[in-house]
């Protein structure tokens, strides 16, 4: 969800138009038209492109799961974010430079003094909160630590993996039928563990899966294994491993 907002952000022309607020102050410092695009991808620009690498990293990130659909669509979205970025700090300073005074609109018409003297003379909360980080850097660095730290709590407890019917309502007829199987089955009923055994010969299939039968039904943790079902050609078995924990408990299977 976070990763789709982010990606959903750098969609929209933000990017161009911190780029062009930037562009308007250094021309209201005086700077000429190709000097302020200049000055503008230099500055917001370089903002641009490191928030970018953030969510193309994270997008990326997608690919960590090992699902085809995910990695796909996370690959998709970061190539274009990087489309995105590359025409906010190429195409938008050249067209700046272009313009000229037509993207200054009504500020073009004030001289950089005169625009200072238009101002109201006031100190607001941002300007004063400025200060006092700048007083007092170690308390609010202390500050923002601990924020940082009590923000991070709930990471002590984070789940990895993807939800299954168990997550779900307890209204929901997912939930319903989840928690009628694991009555009924046991609580390992609702994730069953594929194991594969191949091998060229078909006896060496057949006495291996056997045999690894009885090894995983020896081992802890272990409700039940399936007899082992064979395709066609007789090379290949595929038996089913039952744990006596749910799926989403979070502990494996050790020998």
């Amino acid at each position: 969800m976070l990763v789709a907002q982010q990606r959903k952000r750098l969609g929209q022309p933000e990017c161009a138009l911190f780029i062009v607020s930037r562009y308007r102050s250094e021309r209201a410092e005086g700077y000429d038209a190709r000097e302020a695009a200049a000055r503008a991808n230099g500055t917001a620009g370089s903002a641009v492109v490191f928030a970018a690498l953030t969510v193309v990293i994270a997008l990326a990130g997608l690919a960590m799961v090992k699902l085809p659909i995910l990695t796909a669509m996370g690959l998709a979205a970061a190539g274009a974010v990087v489309v995105a970025v590359l025409v906010a700090t190429t195409l938008v300073p050249a067209l700046l430079g272009f313009a000229g005074e037509r993207v200054r609109g009504k500020a073009r018409k004030q001289t950089a003094p005169e625009a200072d003297a238009a101002k109201p003379d006031r100190t607001g909360l941002g300007q004063r909160w400025i200060s006092y980080v700048l007083r007092k850097p170690a308390k609010v660095l202390l500050l923002a630590v601990v924020a940082l730290g009590v923000i991070a709590l709930p990471a002590a407890k984070l789940e990895l993996g993807l939800p299954d019917d168990g997550s779900k309502a307890t209204s929901s007829t997912q939930r319903k039928a989840y928690d009628m199987l694991s009555q009924s089955f046991g609580p390992g009923f609702n994730g069953p563990l594929t194991v594969t055994v191949d091998d060229q010969d078909p006896a060496v299939a057949r006495s291996g899966a056997a045999d690894m039968g009885k090894s995983l039904a020896d081992l802890p943790a272990v409700a039940a294994v399936t007899p082992a079902a064979f395709n066609p050609a007789a090379d290949t078995a595929i038996p089913l491993l039952r744990r006596e924990s749910p799926p989403s408990d979070g502990e494996g299977i050790r020998s």
